[in-house]
């Protein structure tokens, strides 16, 4: 039955003045019965009770209102009731988490960490640790900012058994700590993660890497095993490095192996590794390079392993496994122009490391090959110092006059350019003798190098000719008037002494003489056609070239250099259709011939405007 609120409102007026608060308090708590939305009068209720001295009852009516504004979004108003309620009742752990969870909402973190502490000391003090360790942990989660607060209580919720969680609060704290620089702490709120949930995978090639980056391998071998590497190439990555750092490198030489045939796009990251070494103990950085370098010429990617052998015999010039392994390749992968470049190098490093024997083979190949390069010729001539022999100058001059022939083998196109004899001229002869023409003809089509000019120096095609005996400059000009002067083979020698000579022009006419004899015709005209292209003339370069086509080549190899030859010139000579026509026609002969894949697809794309 409703009350009359002003009549009952003035009986506890009444009762209060006369002193009568049980009387008040009845009055006062009919109407917050009759209207328990009524927070004034319930407020003015709880304070009744507190002057009663009955503080239980105070705090029930001010619990009331406080959690009406909490809830309402009051916070202020719900605060000053909880702490009205703490007034009566210090040690009210309901009051203090309450008003910490408001202080917190208000931003006053200092004032909720002061609340929740008090409660945790209470409980503590009973002995309730589970309960005092359940503040702990909400604690640390209050205040992103105070790292010491999650720290404990990560640690607290591994001690209460709740290892995974507390291993991720770890490594969110790491992550955190290393964006703010601090990596000392960053590592150790890491390592507790890792040891709450050795699963991290991340988190332990981390804390390898930190290990390394101090020098302290063992601290790193704690985070890495095996099997756990096994699983994952980043710390398949890391753990070699560690067996690298440990010089264990045939552990390191079986991780690598498995993270290659496991994830071939990690060869990156194993170079990287090997580059770490190769100042300190190159032959463990080639250990890394070669493993790429196999794995890239596996798929053909011969342009790509040779520059990574470039980079490596940069930096470590003398490692001769190093440029074996990228004249390998070279010859492999058709890389006619780097294999010139990693011959000279590995002769250089053959004088140095005092091997002559292997020194003198590869220097009579180049100076076979390039007789104009002075510094093949000054390679040549130490390593026959290295050798003792007694008059260098006289054996080099002997090979360059051809009295004494070169046994080089060009490796991508062998020719044979010499006289040839009434029988099948042998294979022996045919690769020793073209090598020289074939460079020549290579420089004149733009090469690596530039070809000398007659202006600059004298015209070098000694090696056209090497197995050809050498007459003396008294012979060639007696042989010119006398009965034999028209014979072609003698024309031929002509020539070749001529350009011995430093005379391009007097072999000239030499050859062409030689050429109108169809036993000579192939080779006469193709010596002319390089000699044409190596001075820069490709228009006679390309006449003399299809010549010498009409003439049947003495080896299969000799026809097709001389029709890549003639490609080569077609191209320089800005005919660019008639090119692409012969080496479409190569290619059809011998499908993988040099690098005619790659010139059909240039002169496509220039034909087409693309």
């Amino acid at each position: 039955m409703p009350i009359d609120r002003a009549e009952t409102l003035k009986k506890a007026e009444k009762a209060l003045r006369q002193g009568r608060l049980d009387i008040a308090i009845a009055e006062y708590l009919h109407v917050v019965e009759d209207q328990p939305r009524d927070w004034n009068m319930a407020n003015t209720l709880g304070d009744l009770y507190v002057r009663a001295g009955q503080p239980d009852k105070a705090a029930g009516q001010y619990v009331r209102i406080a959690e009406h504004f909490a809830k309402e979004g009051f916070y202020p108003k719900a605060a000053a009731l909880y702490k009205k309620i703490l007034k009566v009742r210090p040690d009210d752990e309901t009051a203090l988490l309450q008003l910490a969870e408001v202080s917190a909402r208000l931003g006053l973190l200092a004032d909720a960490k002061s609340q929740l502490g008090t409660v945790i000391k209470q409980r503590q003090t009973r002995g309730d640790m589970k309960g005092a360790n359940e503040l702990v942990v909400r604690l640390g989660a209050l205040d992103p900012g105070d790292f010491d607060a999650r720290l404990t209580a990560a640690r607290v919720m591994a001690e209460m058994g709740k290892g995974v969680d507390a291993a991720a609060r770890f490594r969110q704290i790491a992550d955190e700590l290393r964006e703010r620089g601090r990596e000392e702490e960053a590592t150790n709120a890491l390592r507790e993660a890792v040891r709450l949930n050795p699963e991290d995978v991340e988190g332990r090639s981390l804390l390898a890497r930190d290990r390394l980056a101090r020098n302290d391998v063992d601290g790193a071998r704690e985070f890495l095993d095996a099997d756990s590497a096994g699983r994952d190439p980043e710390l398949m990555v890391a753990l070699a490095e560690v067996e690298l750092r440990g010089e264990r490198d045939d552990n390191a030489r079986d991780i690598l192996k498995r993270l290659l045939e496991k994830d071939k796009s990690k060869s990156d990251a194993i170079a990287n590794l090997g580059w770490t070494f190769v100042n300190e103990r190159p032959m463990t950085a080639f250990m890394c390079i070669e493993m790429v370098v196999d794995s890239r010429a596996a798929e053909r990617d011969y342009a790509s392993a040779a520059a990574m052998l470039q980079e490596y015999v940069a930096r470590a010039s003398t490692q001769v496994p190093a440029l074996l392994k990228l004249v390998e390749l070279c010859v492999d992968g058709g890389l006619e122009s780097t294999m010139y470049d990693a011959q000279a190098q590995l002769c250089d490093a053959y004088l140095a490391g005092g091997q002559s024997a292997e020194a003198r083979v590869i220097a009579e190949d180049l100076v076979a090959r390039e007789p104009w390069e002075r510094g093949h010729i000054e390679r040549f001539r130490q390593a026959l110092v290295m050798q003792k022999v007694s008059d260098p100058d006289s054996i080099i001059a002997e090979r360059l006059s051809g009295q004494s022939p070169f046994l080089a083998t060009d490796h991508f196109a062998p020719l044979d350019l010499n006289e040839p004899p009434a029988e099948q001229p042998s294979a022996s002869s045919s690769q020793a003798t073209d090598a020289t023409s074939q460079t020549a003809a290579r420089r004149g089509a733009g090469s690596r190098n530039t070809a000398p000019s007659s202006e600059e120096t004298e015209v070098d095609l000694t090696g056209v000719f090497a197995s050809t005996p050498a007459p003396s400059l008294t012979d060639v000009f007696k042989s010119k008037t006398g009965p034999d002067s028209d014979d072609p083979g003698e024309q031929l020698k002509l020539a070749r002494t001529y350009l011995d000579t430093g005379m391009p022009e007097e072999a000239i006419g030499a050859l062409e003489a030689a050429s109108r004899s169809p036993r000579h015709r192939f080779d006469a005209a193709s010596a002319l056609a390089r000699l044409y292209a190596q001075r820069g003339d490709f228009g006679k370069a390309v006449e003399w070239f299809e010549r010498a086509a009409e003439a049947p080549a003495p080896t299969t190899d000799a026809g097709r250099a001389l029709l890549y030859d003639l490609g080569v010139a077609l191209e320089a000579a800005g005919e660019i259709a008639r090119a692409l026509a012969v080496f479409v026609e190569l290619q059809a002969d011998a499908d993988r011939y040099r690098d005619v894949h790659a010139r059909i697809g240039r002169l496509s794309r220039v034909q087409t405007g693309g």
